[in-house]
């Protein structure tokens, strides 16, 4: 009785000739299978690399879209600075009668704060001006000097 080693019948195993077929690539696209899975799971994969590269710590800040100034301190007049270029100087100029210039350099996230040896009170009339080269200038603008006197107990 003569056994067949391949290709009998109930033989099991790739059939005769295989590996000539995987060589030729006439088994690399079989019908049912799609490349497409595969392909989005490529492009998922891009995106999610390009923005972790994207938030990485050597990537430049993003800065809000507007730039602002807040009053921190009325004695000694101290602003705070928030939404400029980082890594920038800004011109922070004070008028209150009199013109204080200070030139600080907002941080990463774009943010700074100017002090000024001057004492401002709820009457004063006061403003703070604060531009970078190529914006448009922040104004903080204090009280009116038609102030009612503050009443007495």
């Amino acid at each position: 009785r003569q056994i067949e080693a391949r290709g009998g019948p109930g033989a099991s195993g790739p059939p005769p000739g295989h590996l000539n077929a995987l060589a030729s690539g006439a088994m690399q696209n079989r019908p049912g299978r799609s490349r497409l899975p595969l392909a989005g799971l490529l492009v998922a994969l891009l995106v999610v690399l390009g923005a972790a590269a994207a938030l990485a710590d050597g990537a430049p800040e993003a800065h809000p879209a507007r730039a602002a100034l807040a009053l921190k301190s009325q004695n000694p007049v101290t602003v705070r600075g928030t939404g400029f270029q980082a890594h920038s100087g800004v011109t922070v100029t004070l008028f209150d009668g009199r013109t204080l210039v200070r030139r600080p350099v907002a941080d990463r996230r774009g943010m700074f704060t100017a002090s000024f040896p001057a004492v401002i009170d709820r009457c004063s009339a006061w403003s703070v001006t604060a531009s970078q080269p190529g914006r448009a200038p922040v104004v903080l603008h204090g009280a009116k000097s038609e102030c009612a006197p503050a009443s007495t107990p």
